[in-house]
């Protein structure tokens, strides 16, 4: 590589790249393409590990090679739920950070660390460039810990896999603000990823407490990858144009619920539990319901004697309520308003006619949120399987107790990546009960 060229061409092409990467081991492939225009391109990929997954990392053959390669990109892999990454060679963990739900831009963010950690006054946009690069937050003989712009090795990893391009040489502005922890000896992902979290939450509660600056782990977000492939997903629906009408009205409580979950759309444990309580809403309705037909059958019965005890004792057990006024236990509840909002059939056609639910609901990977299966051939069985396994995940949300925490769906954990799918169906599922109960829409 000749660092001292100063010509157009870039020292490093494409192919020198392909070159290095081959020399790393590391899977790479080039292709050809050509735009609608006619014009010509060619791009390279490779893949990062993250844990058991990957990331794809794409080049194109205009990018600036020489300088991506004098970084140490090559020695970094991805950790699992975070937009982070980890060297064992190099010690280091690095990972984006964000204020706490909020997207603020990096040099707010980097001003008021800088106020935290430093005495820093009179700074303005002006003079942005007299903001430190990172500062040290913390420091003993085992390690350093840092806050500030990211390592070229993070900007690179982190936008390409995100389907951005970036100058890392000139770009630094752009660079996410990240934790840095440096001199640490993580041998796995595992322990990476373990040794992050504890880490940031010690710093960031003491943070939230003495500044009032909630700041967190920023969760990974989807490479470009996995967004081209719900693209297509999408693409390939059936789209009909349709005029809006004002026919039916929806009921507010539940509506509320439906656009909190949507409007958390990067919280899989927020959406579930949200959606949930769509469903939960409609339990006493359908419960009522329930117990009318059960009541009215027992009356009904030519055999009923209102003067004879057991009789009467049968029709008030049928009745009973609980304490909290419902009728039956909670999973009942669930399952009586799944048989009157949706069909088995319905459940296993939306589940078949979208090939990762169905891959996921087949596979090993579902029973890690619970082990209830679906039974994706039987119509009535099926909706039994729903109810048992949609409350068993809700139990592992909700529940808190130090001693149920092996079986807790966590923020940030591996399962949260996995939550996604039952959302999915879960939000199938409220939509039907919400159209179920709506009713003529009047002014």
């Amino acid at each position: 590589m000749d660092e001292n060229n100063t010509g157009n061409t870039p020292s490093i092409d494409i192919n020198s790249f392909k070159d290095f990467l081959d020399k790393n081991n590391v899977e790479n492939n080039i292709i050809d393409g050509v735009y609608d225009d006619g014009e010509s391109f060619k791009f390279i990929t490779f893949k990062i590990p993250v844990a058991r997954n990957w990331d794809e990392i794409r080049l194109f053959d205009d990018d600036n090679f020489e300088s991506i390669l004098r970084s140490d990109f090559i020695k970094y892999r991805g950790i699992s739920n975070y937009e982070a990454i980890w060297s064992h060679e190099l010690k280091c963990i690095e990972c984006e950070i964000q204020i706490y739900n909020h997207q603020a831009p990096n040099r707010y963010l980097l001003r008021k660390l800088a106020q935290f950690f430093e005495v820093v006054e009179g700074y303005s946009d002006e003079s942005e460039n007299k903001f430190p690069s990172e500062l040290l937050v913390y420091s003993d003989s085992d390690k350093q810990i840092y806050l500030g712009h990211s390592s070229k090795e993070f900007a690179f990893l982190s936008l390409y896999k995100d389907g951005r391009r970036i100058d890392l040489e000139q770009g630094r502005n752009r660079f996410r603000i990240t934790l840095k922890i440096k001199n640490v000896n993580a041998t796995t992902e595992e322990a990476a990823r373990s040794l992050l979290e504890k880490i940031s939450n010690t710093l960031f509660y003491q943070m939230d407490i003495l500044y009032d600056f909630p700041i967190s782990l920023c969760p990974r977000r989807e490479s470009r990858v996995e967004r081209s492939r719900k693209a297509m997903l999408r693409e390939k629906a059936d789209l009909e144009l349709r005029n809006l009408t004002l026919e039916y009205e929806y009921d507010k409580i539940p509506m509320s619920l439906y656009w909190f979950a949507q409007n958390n759309s990067t919280s899989p444990i927020f959406m579930y539990f949200a959606l949930y309580q769509v469903l939960e809403y409609y339990y006493p309705i359908y419960s009522a319901i329930q117990v009318k037909s059960k009541v009215q059958n027992i009356i009904k019965d030519p055999a009923f004697n209102v003067n004879k005890d057991a009789d009467v004792i049968r029709l008030l057990a049928v009745m009973k309520t609980n304490k909290a006024g419902d009728f039956g236990d909670e999973r009942e509840q669930l399952s009586t308003t799944l048989r009157h909002i949706v069909s088995g059939e319905d459940v296993i056609n939306y589940i078949k006619e979208r090939d990762y639910l169905n891959n996921y609901y087949q596979n090993k990977e579902a029973q890690k949120l619970s082990d209830k299966k679906l039974r994706l051939n039987d119509n009535l069985g099926i909706l039994d399987d729903l109810s048992e396994r949609i409350y068993d995940i809700r139990c592992r949300i909700v529940h808190n107790k130090a001693s149920e925490i092996t079986s807790k769906i966590l923020p940030m954990t591996k399962n949260v990546s996995l939550l996604g799918n039952d959302v999915e169906l879960l939000k199938f599922l409220a939509r039907k009960a919400i159209i179920a109960n709506s009713r003529p829409f009047t002014m």
